[in-house]
């Protein structure tokens, strides 16, 4: 007999409260359940997942995905700028908790490893994201490129996406993942020239994800830039556009509902000088730097998209102090922006106090350069019918090891992951892609 009543009592209760909750759980609609899960922390849903088949059938549900997605948070991807090894991974970096003091309260770290089986010896570039997938391209010395990756890192899901054959030698190549809201349909644009030179013009070529195939649409109002981050609004991706003398003029555009491309005017009042893309609560913004005031910038908002009358100042920016180039990348409360500074280091401008401070938020080191990101469970495997689905092969034993159990899963804990690291950060870092 055990000496312990209190002991033998208090344990034999617990199977008692986990079979209550769990028969509580099993007596809610299933909208009710996937709306509380997908309110929960990307860990926390991810441990959820090896529950039991139920939970799993929810959160791989393509309604909880739609759910989900509209309250995921806004993180960020960074990616080193380097020739080493680092270069080939990507940091998922998110920020928890309510600022104090210009601090950010770190409560969970994950890990992921998605070996998308890249050569060792070639770098690749995050051409944009959308809805959480990552639209990557593979470069090489001589500025060719490889096939197309589309992949979501939270899931372990990817495809390769080859490249239309044939007509000759594509160059100064550009793409970029959008979203049909009416059709459903995630489109890869790509732009390039069929040969060098000043008289070359743009052409353009569209592919929607599950069919195989590219189509062309002839040519292109104007050629993409590569780095187009955080610019896909109201259904369409924006980039700037250069004149003769290489200043911004104009901002670019493709609608991915009707396949056309267009241009929007710049803010009134604009200068010449460096000019950036950013959403601000889902409006189109631009930020520049005063050509007359090197200390200091402004962020435009489009309120009414394709009105330039609505260009409307929401911020300038004042007391930097020194003559650097800000990103703005997310918008935070209280009037907080988080900002990269010459792809070297992280600062928060607080618009109230007019103050900056430059924060750790990553490991990395060296130049990088960072986007919005929104993690998603948008599966691959839903949107891309007929294509070649991989995973990771972390995730697929992940895979294996839930479809064979019964009830709950042999699952590695996002949690066991985090014992080890200190309970107090700036922020928390997530490698999320890196090289077999």
């Amino acid at each position: 007999m055990d000496d312990n009543p209190r002991k033998s009592a208090s344990s034999s209760q617990i199977p008692i409260v986990i079979a209550s909750s769990e028969c509580l759980m099993n007596k809610l609609p299933s909208c009710l359940i996937m709306d509380i899960l997908s309110r929960l922390p990307i860990t926390t849903i991810l441990n959820c997942r090896c529950v039991c088949k139920t939970w799993l059938h929810y959160i791989s549900d393509s309604f909880f995905a739609k759910l989900h997605l509209e309250r995921s948070p806004t993180s960020l991807l960074v990616k080193t700028i380097s020739n080493n090894p680092e270069s080939r991974s990507v940091q998922l970096v998110q920020i928890t908790g309510k600022p104090v003091g210009l601090r950010f309260r770190v409560v969970e770290e994950m890990k992921f490893v998605q070996e998308i089986n890249l050569p060792y010896n070639n770098d690749f570039l995050i051409q944009n994201s959308c809805n959480g997938l990552l639209c990557i391209s593979q470069t090489f010395q001589d500025g060719s490129h490889d096939d197309i990756y589309l992949c979501n890192p939270i899931l372990g899901e990817y495809i390769s996406i080859p490249l239309a054959a044939g007509q000759g030698t594509r160059h100064k190549r550009s793409f970029s993942l959008g979203y049909s809201a009416i059709t459903t349909a995630y489109k890869v644009l790509h732009t390039f020239y069929w040969k060098k030179g000043p008289d070359s013009q743009p052409e353009a070529e569209i592919y929607t994800i599950g069919t195989g195939k590219w189509r062309s649409i002839h040519k292109a109002l104007h050629k993409l830039d590569i780095f187009m981050f955080d610019s896909f609004v109201c259904g369409s991706i924006h980039w700037e556009l250069r004149g003769e003398d290489n200043c911004v003029n104009s901002i670019g555009s493709f609608n991915f509902e009707n396949e056309q491309f267009s241009q929007l005017s710049l803010p009134p009042r604009y200068d010449e000088g460096d000019v950036t893309l950013t959403v601000f609560e889902g409006c189109l913004g631009v930020s520049f730097f005063n050509t007359c005031c090197d200390t200091q910038f402004e962020i435009w908002v489009m309120k009414e998209y394709g009105n330039k009358q609505s260009w409307t100042k929401q911020f300038t920016v004042t007391n930097l102090g020194f003559e650097n180039l800000y990103e703005p990348l997310i918008f935070l409360n209280s009037g907080l922006i988080l900002m990269m500074d010459n792809h070297e280091s992280f600062v928060i401008y607080d618009t109230r106090r007019k103050f900056i401070k430059v924060i750790r938020i990553c490991q990395t080191q060296g130049s990088r350069y960072a986007i919005a990101y929104k993690p998603s469970f948008v599966s691959l495997n839903d949107i891309a019918k007929g294509e070649q689905l991989k995973m990771s092969r972390k995730q697929a034993g992940r895979e294996d090891d839930e479809s064979s159990s019964e009830g709950a899963y042999n699952c590695t804990s996002h949690d066991q992951l985090s014992e080890s690291i200190p309970p107090q950060h700036s922020a928390e870092f997530l490698p999320v892609i890196a090289s077999s």
